[in-house]
């Protein structure tokens, strides 16, 4: 016969047992990305940059649950170089939601520099952790990640096309430049030459009539 004092430590056994899933389950959506080789990330993109974020925008996008849309933050990427494919000098990158969903970009992004495996999704440049995209921070070398990027692809190429420049300041009236008055020379030009000649007559006609 089992004594009650054997069956006590059953309820403890039990919660060793299942604590690992209590603990875990606010961790369930976290990003979870299988590891890649660099040849692995520059095959399957179809663009390879190093840029820095210059600026957000908001993107609704789906929840991922099928639940509704949630406000994403993307942002614009000013690109310094293409190893693969092409492309111009800034770009709108699109990203899963920042933060335990595999997005990268967020509200601290603007003015890093980033390392990007880009898919082109109906024109949109889309990236994520799991394609490989990382910002360069104080424990990376940027050199060795393009060394390695290269070994790859090559040699790296500037943007296609001049980069975005802003509006140019409106033109300013152009000086008054002192212009013939032609409205008096015209009449004088005539008038100048009858005097000449009807002046004269009229003097000779005066003394004649004294």
């Amino acid at each position: 016969m089992i004594s009650v004092r054997r069956l006590l430590p059953l309820p403890m056994i039990f919660g060793l047992l299942f604590a690992p899933l209590l603990t875990t389950s606010d961790t369930a959506y976290a990003c979870s990305c299988a590891p890649t080789t660099v040849e692995e990330r520059v095959e399957r993109s179809d663009v390879v940059a190093i840029g820095t974020v210059i600026s957000l925008y908001e993107d609704e996008t789906t929840d991922g649950s099928g639940g509704g849309f949630i406000v994403d933050m993307d942002g614009v990427v000013s690109v310094d170089t293409y190893y693969k494919g092409s492309g111009p000098p800034e770009i709108a990158v699109d990203d899963p939601a920042h933060g335990g969903t595999c997005g990268i970009i967020g509200p601290d992004t603007v003015g890093l520099d980033a390392v990007l495996f880009l898919n082109l999704s109906d024109g949109a440049y889309v990236t994520g952790l799991c394609h490989g995209s990382r910002f360069f921070d104080e424990g990376s070398s940027p050199a060795l990640i393009i060394a390695d990027i290269e070994a790859v692809t090559g040699p790296g190429q500037p943007p296609e096309g001049p980069p975005p420049q802003a509006s140019p300041p409106p033109e300013e009236p152009a000086e008054h430049t002192e212009s013939t008055p032609w409205a008096i020379v015209l009449p004088l030009a005539f008038a100048i030459p009858l005097a000449v000649l009807f002046v004269p007559a009229f003097l000779h006609r005066r003394r004649g009539g004294h």
